[in-house]
């Protein structure tokens, strides 16, 4: 690992390019049970003056705006975001007096929903106690919206305004996704993650047949979470007919499709439950 950061550093040195030291550190993934014998001494030789720095160990990082805990519980990750929403809920709470409700359905939209959709395919399988933080300000910020008693059910506002609680947005965004993987419009490392089933099996099988991606075994909860094995149950549940819909056709279906599993189930469903019942609902 240190000789390769040096010829990276060395890398970009050459080519007038700098990296900040300072803000360079590392995470070490591991069960949140297991415990390190060591910590690594993870190095990077600046030439020009000839120092040695070294980098710190951390247990939680940033990258690319997600925050990444060393146990993928993705925790530090919902509260930077439920902190985020809940400032914007105050707003809500007091621009609902002056502004008509579609107006702040909008103001919600553009300043709520971003959050919740960045990165969502990643930390989307975060624990139930996690992400009922998020689902929680969600139904606080729609009673805020409509005038609703806190003991109100809150389902009928998401169907009226046409919003998505958090679980229902991650399997959105992942058959979205799932949608550009079958049809190669996503880079080829992403693509790479998917094997369709044909190339699995020699013979021919109902699955081979029907373009269905094969689901990897898994030997941990973190594996059995992962993006590469539920994006690939979640694409083979769906009707054959829906996937071959055009992309925007396929968005407003499944999305038609989610609000109709929210109104006749009555019940904030997990991913597992909606998968299930997405098949039942396309007909």
């Amino acid at each position: 690992m240190n000789f390769e950061l040096n010829n990276v550093f060395q890398w970009l040195t050459s080519n007038k390019l700098t990296l900040n030291l300072n803000k360079s550190n590392f995470v070490i993934f591991r069960p949140y049970q297991k415990r390190l014998p060591f910590v690594p001494k993870i190095c990077i030789l600046d030439h020009q003056t000839n120092t040695l720095t070294y980098l710190e160990c951390k247990e939680c990082v940033k990258y690319l705006g997600v925050l990444i805990d060393y146990k993928l519980s993705w925790k530090n990750h919902v509260d930077s975001i439920a902190l985020k929403i809940s400032k914007t809920i105050g707003l809500l709470s007091k621009l609902r007096h002056f502004v008509p409700y579609h107006t702040l359905v909008n103001i919600y939209n553009s300043l709520i929903t971003p959050y919740l959709r960045y990165g969502l395919i990643v930390w989307g399988q975060a624990s139930k106690t996690h992400l009922n933080k998020l689902l929680i300000l969600q139904k606080r910020a729609l009673r805020f919206i409509y005038f609703s008693d806190r003991r109100d059910h809150a389902i009928p506002l998401f169907l009226n305004a046409h919003i998505l609680p958090i679980n229902f947005m991650h399997y959105k965004l992942l058959a979205e996704t799932m949608h550009d993987v079958s049809n190669d419009l996503v880079p080829s490392n992403l693509k790479d993650l998917f094997v369709p089933t044909a190339k699995i099996h020699s013979y021919s099988t109902r699955a081979s047949t029907s373009n269905n991606f094969y689901i990897q075994k898994s030997n941990t909860e973190i594996k059995r979470k992962s993006f590469s094995r539920i994006g690939a149950k979640l694409w083979n549940e769906i009707p054959t007919k829906l996937r071959a819909l055009p992309t925007a056709t396929f968005k407003k279906k499944i999305k038609m499709i989610l609000l109709n599993i929210l109104e006749n189930e009555d019940s904030y469903k997990d991913l597992e439950s909606i998968i299930s019942k997405v098949n039942f609902y396309s007909s």
